[in-house]
Formats: C-alpha cells, sequence, structure tokens
C-alpha cells in the first residue's frame, strides 16, 4: 500500500533548544536539529513509521531543495518532487527548557501557473501507483486560492481517498471539491465558523456544518484531548492516552498519517482515528518532528466515545 503526500511549500525544519527566549538579547543555542519540513513531510515520515510506501511530490528549489530532497530519499521516501527556480524556506522552532514552541515561518518560494500545471501533470501520474493522498500545508506564492481543488477533483476521479489539511481561504475554496476527510485543528474550523468553539458540542456542530459545504468527513484535531470524527450522521471521539509532551510540533501531521494509511488499507475514516490518535499521541512523546516509536505507539490505549446526532 503506498501513501502519495503534496507538499507545495516544502521546507528545512530547523529546531534550536535554548534555556530560555529573551527579546533582544543574544540567545546561546544548547542542541540543532535540521530535517525535511512542510507540513506534508511530516505526513510522509509518520506514514513510512506506520510501515507504508511513500511517495513525496511538490514543489523544492535550490539549494534548500537538493537538502530537502536528500533527507527524503535518506528516510524511504520516493521522491517525485519538481524542482523549480528559487530557494525553498527554512522554518525555525525554538523550544525552550520550559517546553514552550514559538516558531519562525519563511513564506517560500513562487511559481507560476506554468509550474503548478507541471506539478499537476506528475501527480496524476502519480494516482495510479497509490492508494490514498494527502495534500497538506500551505501554497506558495504565486498559486490561485482554489490551488488544491484540481488536486482534489483528481484523486476523486482516480477513485483515491484524498484528506486535505489547510487553512484559512485554501481550506474555505477546497471544501467544494469533495475532499474525503478535511482535517482543521479547533482554531481553524473556529476562524472557518467565524465564532470561537468553547465545548465539543461547539466544535461538532460546526464540523457537521462544513460537512454540508463538500467534504465527507471532517475531523478535528484537539491536541492533548485527541480528536473527532464527523460526518453528516455520526460523530465520535478518540480521547488521547496522557504522556509526557516533548515536541508537540507536527503531532496533527501524524494524525494524518495515521489517518491515511488506514484508509489505504481500507477502513472507515472512523474505524481509522483511535490508530490516528495513538501514533499522533507517540508522536508528541517524541523529540523529532513528525517522528514516533512504533513499539511505544502500540503501548498505548485510547477511549472512543459515540457523540449522540
Amino acid at each position: 500500500m503506498t501513501v502519495l503526500t503534496v507538499t507545495l511549500n516544502a521546507a528545512i525544519d530547523k529546531r534550536y533548544d535554548v534555556s530560555d527566549v529573551r527579546l533582544g538579547a543574544v540567545q546561546r543555542v544548547t542542541r540543532v536539529r535540521a530535517g525535511a519540513g512542510g507540513k506534508g513531510l511530516n505526513v510522509a515520515r509518520g506514514a513510512r513509521l506506520c510501515g507504508h510506501e511513500v511517495a513525496a511530490t511538490g514543489f523544492v528549489a535550490g539549494f534548500a531543495g537538493q537538502f530537502i530532497s536528500s533527507q527524503v530519499e535518506a528516510q524511504g521516501i520516493r521522491d517525485e518532487f519538481v524542482r523549480v527556480p528559487g530557494e525553498s524556506r527554512t522554518c525555525i522552532n525554538i523550544i525552550d527548557t520550559a517546553g514552550t514552541s514559538t516558531e519562525f515561518l519563511e513564506p517560500g518560494i513562487t511559481v507560476d501557473a506554468s509550474q503548478v500545471a507541471l506539478l499537476l501533470a506528475k501527480y496524476q501520474s502519480l494516482l495510479d501507483g497509490v492508494d490514498v493522498v494527502t495534500i497538506s500545508g500551505s501554497a506558495p506564492s504565486g498559486c490561485t486560492d482554489d490551488v488544491y481543488v484540481a488536486f482534489v477533483e483528481a484523486a476523486r476521479r482516480a477513485g483515491r481517498p484524498v484528506i486535505l489539511d489547510t487553512s484559512g481561504v485554501a481550506l474555505r475554496v477546497g471544501l467544494a471539491a469533495g475532499p474525503t476527510v478535511v482535517k482543521p485543528n479547533r482554531e481553524e474550523l473556529a476562524a472557518l465558523a467565524g465564532m470561537e468553539l468553547p465545548d465539543l458540542a461547539c466544535v461538532v456542530a460546526a464540523a457537521r456544518a462544513l460537512c454540508d459545504r463538500g467534504p465527507e468527513w471532517v475531523v478535528v484535531s484537539l491536541g492533548a484531548e485527541g480528536a473527532v470524527a464527523v460526518n453528516a450522521a455520526r460523530a465520535v471521539q478518540v480521547l488521547a492516552p496522557r504522556v509526557d509532551a516533548v515536541n508537540p510540533v507536527g503531532c496533527g501531521d501524524v494524525l494524518v498519517a495515521g489517518l491515511a494509511t488506514e484508509l489505504a488499507a481500507g477502513h472507515g475514516v472512523d474505524a481509522a482515528l483511535p490508530f490516528a490518535v495513538r501514533v499522533a499521541t507517540a508522536a508528541a512523546a517524541h523529540p523529532e518532528t513528525g517522528c514516533f516509536d512504533p513499539g511505544f505507539a502500540e503501548t498505548l490505549r485510547t477511549t472512543t466515545i459515540s457523540i449522540p446526532n
């Protein structure tokens, strides 16, 4: 079984460990880690750790793009990226001894319509050889707001489940293409709903309203509270087990990886959610972004709650 991940705005993810963060002062970094990043590559790494074959496509550029490709290949992920001019972005995550995360995200490359068309054609050629598709993160400058619509529609025409994990306008426009799953977090869902979501009932209502706009399922990641999966007829919550969180960055992407691998195996979204929450929780306990210990994930236990309509 093969998962295809789409990352239009791939990055070098760099983590700095510091004692504390003080504006206007020299910061002494105690440890630096760098690897291929962007939400879709976190998904790719997670899906590989779930034991599946993974192909990664999107854009890479420049020396940073060469580094990203080398990291992808070293992790056993098939490199199907399109090379474009410019320089792929670097995203810096600064974590202090209290576990507080501060991120600096570069905007990334600029592409034009011909380059997007080239990527779309390559993507379409890959669909016959994969079982599920994930589309994650922001789009580079030069992409239209509806850039993900063609990618979702192509996957659906090919009969492949497709998970869309983006935010803002790209998510709002992408809903109408009918993805199998969209995966906002609580804050992203609240932004789409135009209101605060203070409790689970509000989250479920907002997610169900989102289903009316195109997707089959809405899976809302709730951090330490786990996740909920909602469609027109059903809602379930999977409670996450308690772990000592080391690095929460990328846990939502590992959740997507867990969903994708279970969908590739033929499971429904609600049935896939407990596994997805387990691996996402294991990722929070791992120092590397988008990684988890499969053995540790196997020891975790979740609780599934059916939510009345």
